[in-house]
């Protein structure tokens, strides 16, 4: 069973990886532009599927609700891409790191 943690630790480096490059990318070229968003939300969902949806539906409304709140009339396109790039992120290795492994634990155990 020991052998079986760094295969585990060089996955998880390869998906940040992954994510980071994803997002350093598509920040450089500009995610302002909506071609470039639009290749942004879909590599991004690909490597947090499925939980990657609701991050997605959690930005928008922070959209809708975040400037009312704080006052402000306007959400620059950016800071909503860094928001989004973030908790994909988040969610998508909180799911395929924790959430994941704990459920096939179970399911083991319950076989057992």
């Amino acid at each position: 069973m020991k052998h079986k943690q760094p295969v585990v630790k060089i996955v998880k480096m390869a998906w940040l990886l992954v994510c980071f490059l994803i997002g350093i990318s598509h920040f450089n070229r500009g995610a302002l532009a909506a071609e470039h968003m639009e290749d942004f939300l879909a590599l991004m969902t690909i490597v947090s599927f499925p939980i990657g949806y609701l991050a997605i539906y959690l930005v928008k409304a922070m959209v809708w609700f975040l400037p009312a709140m704080l006052g402000n009339e306007t959400v620059k396109t950016y800071n909503i891409a860094i928001a989004l790039w973030m908790l994909m992120t988040i969610s998508g290795y909180f799911q395929w790191f924790y959430l994941i492994p704990r459920c096939l634990g179970k399911i083991r155990s319950l076989k057992e």
